[in-house]
This record gives structure tokens, C-alpha cells and sequence, in this order.
């Protein structure tokens, strides 16, 4: 036995003299018990090239055991979607030192519904076992393992020739947990390098997430070349077309295609020789759905690019199944005015009765893109249009939708089912009357300028605006929205509720950080009305769910009743401001 009587940190610092000397083996990677890289690397972005990522045991320790320790840890901390990950993996003791290929293992990270929240030192757990049962057979394969004494000269040479000498990169493969992080990267190294004025495409609603896009759907054809990218996505706003990007003259209102090139060849081909395009089959669609995550916060509050968690969606479904009935799909229509890339529509079946439509022309191609993929709507039924400005029986309405509109009795058979953007026009002291408003926030559209006068302070609200809109231009229709519950409690919404008087059938809450972005222990109710029945809000009874859709209670929702507490001449205190609310107004999330 080479080594013996020493703790891990002794093992380590000898196995680096002894055998790494011409590297650098100083390098911390998170809890990666050893790693080795070339000792000048050229430096990407403060990313040195890993050649070797190694976990390290005192005594005479299982292979196998080793190795599932390390995957555990690298996938618990997803090591390599913070940098590229090494060439090699390893695995060391008093008495061996075992490598393996790091892209023969790769695929056992992108597991789906594996909890990697798990101790790795843990070796009783079932994730443990479930790793080992799994890479058992490669690692017997694809394994070099070394006796240090027996085996001296063997592991010098290996260490030489495959170590030091090792210039296979290994591509990051792109995945759902990981295509956020990569596209920040890309915002700091590929977006500079691209040859267009972003403040004037921000104007014309085309964002730097588009290509971004771009730039993830090609097939890289497993070279480093960009020579030879081509786009596998074509219905999408930008797409990358003979080294540069194009966006088609469609989409832009124009005699001509557009094209942008990119300034800097290299250092494009720098950033994504480390990733394996396109991502993995299996995620494509939910990276192309989730096209929200990649929209800066403030276009996201005006514009409604929030995504919707599926388990709302399908809660939602059910309530709208148990108020209109089972067959609900197939005796209503359903318009999503403000869709985004439709993933409130996902589960609905009747194609030819769904219509969606959002503000965007670069959602409404994603929405085609993924049409072309199997996702169940119409071309047709999908199309560019800002519910806030446009005209409901202009040219952009397809005629379907517009014959609906128009007949009293099919408007009966309408369901709008939306999540509204939520921005707000006035901060927190313009609340107490004191501040001033978000500039064009809420405030830039014809629907505010219309309604305002009617509903008041609740027109600083857009899914106050989108509901006013809907109540009175679209007359007996259902309305199915999720939103905050100001329209049932606020004061500032007390002209609304004047104004809007559908019955609401049916109310869930759930708790609002469940939705992207939004932090606070406050809940969003999922709405169902019926325009049809006029009736103003006082009360209603609530269901209640946590986190994981479980139920947990109902609870009592009271329209806001002010009241005026006199107090005593001498008090000094004239009358209070706003009384405390009336029980039942405020619900808080533990």
C-alpha cells in the first residue's frame, strides 16, 4: 500500500506531487474532492480547462462506490452547467487511482425526476443505489484503473499521453435546467459581437432572447466550425442563417429579409464549441415554451410574458370543466387573448375551437414552431394582436373568431382564459397619494384612455384593464383569469366593482410564489365569471391549495367595506384615514 495512515487532505497533496506535478491541482471546483488542469491554460471567460475531476478516499475503497460518490456531488451542485466539465473522471485511494471518459458518463445527468438533493457521502440512499445499478456496466467497460506499486510506470504513462495530452472537448449538452445559465454567458460574450442596434430592435418588439434562439436551434454537426451550423427551427422570429442571422421579411413588414452579422467569428465559436446544439430532444419544446424566462422583468410586466405553472393549468382546467361541464371543450370556445407562447392552452384538445393571440410577433412564431412539433392548435387560430390597442373586428382577427364576436348567442360559448400581465402605473406612495406613476407603464394604450374614467384607480392595473375590456366589449361571454385579488378587495378597485358586475361562479387560491418571479406570502385566485349574470361583488367562498396542489381549506372573501371610526374632539384625531379590514380580507400564505 502506497499511501496509509494519512487523512484525505494528505492523500490528496501527495498524489498531487507525485503524480501531477506538471499540472495545477490547486484549483477549488465547488465539492469536488480533487481536480487537475493544464498548468497554463488559456483562459475563457475566467473558465481554465478541466482536464480532471476526482473524488478522493483514505484506505482501500470500492471503484464503483467512489464514482457514484462524485456523480452525486457534480449532480447535486450541476457543476457542469456553471463550466465546461472535464475530459476525464476520477477516483483515488491508499492504494489505486481509476479514470474514466467524462462524456461515457454524461447522460446519467440529465435524468428526468431524479431527486440529486441528496447527501452523496450517503451511500444507504436509494438515489445512491439507483446510480451505481446504472453506471455499474459502463464504468466495467470503460474503466483504466492503476495499481500505484503494481502498476507505477502503466499509470505515469496514461497520465502523460491521456492527461496532459488530452484535447477532446466535451460539449455541455443543453437542457431545461440549464439553458437560462448559458443564455446570461451569451449575454456577455456572444451578444456584444452581433452587429445591430438593440435599442432600435427593442422598439420593434425583437428582443436579444431571439437570438438567442437562434443560436440554440442549429445543428452543430459535431464540428467546432460555424461554417456548417445550420437552423433546425425556421418558424422562429430570428434564425441563424450562413454564419449571421436572418429574420424573415414577414415578420418585419418589409420588401426584404433582414440580416445581422456577427463582428467577431471567433470568439463566437469560442463560446459555443462548449455546448452540444441543438439542446436535448426531450427539452426542446420546454425551452421553446419557456421563450418567458428569457424576457427582461420590465416587458415581462407589461407585456404578460409569465409562464403559467402547469399544475395551475391543469387546477385550472378541472374548475373550468366543474362550472361549464364535462364536455366543455367541445360545446365552448376558448380565446387566449394575452397567450404568450400559449402554455395556458397546454391539455386542451379541440384544436378548432381554440384561439390565441398575444402582443408579440416572436411569440406568435414560437407558438407556430411548436404547432410544427406536434402542440395542439391551429395556425390559423394564432395571431398577432395587442388586446389593449387593437381593434376586436379588424383585419388581425381571423374571421372565425370575429363571427363569434359578433353573434350574441355564440358569444355565450366564448371562454376567455387568460393570465393578464399584472403591471401596475402607480408605485407604492402614489398608493397614499403622495408619489408619482411608472411612466407608460400601464398608462400607453386605448383601453386605460377609455375605461379610466369608469373604473377609476383600478385602470392603473392591466388585468383590471383587460377585464374591463373583455365585461364590456365582449358582453356575455365567461371569463376564466388568474390574477392578484385587488378586484375583489381593494379600495382603489371600488369603481370597478361598480362596474363590473359578472357573477363569479368559482374561485380557487394558490400561493403567488409559485409563479416566476414573485416573491411575498400573498395568494393569486384563479377566477371563473359569468358575464351573462349580472351580479356585484360581496362574498364568495374560496378553495384554498398549497405548493404542491394539495387542498387545504375554504375560505371567505369579502368585497372591502370602508369604514370612519370617530374619536374624541380633545383626542386630536379628526378620523382615521382607512379602518382595519373586514374579517376574512387578507389571507397569508404560512
Amino acid at each position: 500500500m502506497k499511501y496509509k495512515n494519512i487523512r484525505e487532505e494528505e492523500l490528496k497533496n501527495k498524489v498531487a506531487f507525485d503524480w501531477f506535478q506538471d499540472f495545477d491541482t490547486t484549483k477549488i471546483i465547488g465539492n469536488i474532492d480533487f481536480t487537475v488542469s493544464p498548468a497554463l491554460s488559456e483562459m475563457f471567460e475566467d473558465t481554465a480547462k478541466s482536464l480532471l475531476w476526482a473524488e478522493a478516499k483514505t484506505g482501500n475503497y470500492d471503484t464503483v462506490t467512489m464514482f457514484v460518490q462524485l456523480i452525486l456531488t457534480i449532480g447535486k451542485a450541476r457543476t457542469f452547467d456553471k463550466m465546461p466539465p472535464p475530459v476525464w473522471l476520477g477516483a483515488f485511494d491508499f492504494t489505486k487511482m481509476a479514470f474514466v471518459p467524462y462524456i461515457d458518463i454524461q447522460d446519467i445527468f440529465y435524468l428526468n425526476d431524479f431527486n440529486w438533493n441528496v447527501t452523496p457521502s450517503n451511500h444507504n440512499t436509494k438515489e445512491f443505489q439507483l446510480i451505481k445499478q446504472r453506471i455499474e456496466q459502463t464504468l466495467q467497460k470503460k474503466t483504466y484503473a492503476f495499481d500505484y506499486e503494481k502498476d507505477e510506470k502503466q499509470l505515469r504513462f496514461f497520465i502523460s499521453k491521456n492527461i496532459a495530452k488530452a484535447t477532446q472537448n466535451i460539449k455541455v449538452k443543453i437542457h431545461k435546467n440549464n439553458f437560462f445559465s448559458i443564455y446570461l454567458r451569451w449575454l456577455e460574450i456572444v451578444k456584444p459581437i452581433i452587429e445591430v442596434n438593440w435599442d432600435e430592435l427593442k422598439k420593434n418588439n425583437i428582443l436579444d432572447s431571439d437570438f438567442f434562439l437562434a443560436d440554440l436551434f442549429v445543428d452543430d454537426r459535431d464540428t467546432q466550425n460555424i461554417e456548417d451550423d445550420t437552423s433546425i427551427r425556421d418558424n422562429l422570429f430570428v434564425i441563424f442563417d450562413k454564419q449571421g442571422y436572418k429574420i424573415a421579411k414577414e415578420n418585419l413588414h418589409q420588401i426584404f429579409d433582414a440580416t445581422i452579422t456577427i463582428r467577431h467569428k471567433n470568439t463566437y465559436s469560442a463560446f459555443w464549441k462548449q455546448y452540444k446544439r441543438p439542446p436535448i430532444k426531450e427539452f426542446q419544446e420546454y425551452i421553446i415554451e419557456r421563450r418567458d424566462l428569457l424576457v427582461p422583468q420590465d416587458i415581462r410586466e407589461r407585456k404578460g410574458a409569465f409562464f403559467t405553472p402547469r399544475i395551475w393549468v391543469d387546477l385550472s382546467q378541472k374548475y373550468i370543466s366543474e362550472v361549464f361541464g364535462e364536455n366543455w371543450q367541445e360545446e365552448y370556445f376558448v380565446w387566449d387573448c394575452a397567450a404568450g407562447t400559449g402554455n395556458l392552452l397546454a391539455g386542451l384538445t379541440n384544436k378548432f375551437n381554440v384561439f390565441a393571440s398575444t402582443i408579440d410577433q416572436a411569440d406568435v412564431n414560437v407558438m407556430h414552431e411548436r404547432i410544427e412539433h406536434g402542440a395542439n392548435l391551429l395556425k390559423s387560430h394564432v395571431f398577432q394582436f395587442d388586446f389593449l390597442n387593437d381593434d376586436l373586428y379588424g383585419d388581425k382577427v381571423p374571421e372565425e373568431l370575429k363571427k363569434i364576436l359578433k353573434d350574441p348567442e355564440k358569444r355565450k360559448k366564448l371562454i376567455i382564459y387568460i393570465n393578464p400581465p399584472y403591471a401596475e402605473a402607480g408605485n407604492a406612495k402614489s398608493k397614499v397619494g403622495t408619489g408619482e406613476h411608472k411612466g407608460g407603464t400601464a398608462t400607453n394604450n386605448k383601453t386605460y384612455e377609455k375605461y379610466k374614467p369608469i373604473i377609476k384607480k383600478a385602470s392603473n392595473e392591466l388585468f383590471a384593464q383587460f377585464l374591463a375590456r373583455i365585461y364590456n366589449e365582449i358582453p356575455t361571454s365567461k371569463i376564466a383569469n388568474f390574477s392578484t385579488l385587488k378586484n375583489l378587495q381593494s379600495c382603489n378597485f371600488k369603481d370597478f366593482r361598480n362596474f363590473y358586475r359578472a357573477k363569479l361562479e368559482k374561485i380557487f387560491m394558490v400561493p403567488a410564489d409559485t409563479f416566476d418571479n414573485v416573491t411575498g406570502h400573498f395568494p393569486i385566485g384563479f377566477f371563473i365569471w359569468d358575464s351573462e349574470k349580472e351580479e356585484k361583488f360581496e362574498y364568495a367562498q374560496a378553495d384554498v391549495y398549497d405548493k404542491e396542489s394539495h387542498f387545504l381549506k375554504k375560505k371567505n372573501i369579502y368585497s372591502y367595506i370602508p369604514r370612519i371610526t370617530k374619536y374624541p374632539k380633545k383626542s386630536g384625531v379628526k378620523k382615521s384615514l382607512k379602518s382595519p379590514p373586514v374579517k376574512g380580507l387578507n389571507i397569508i400564505y404560512p
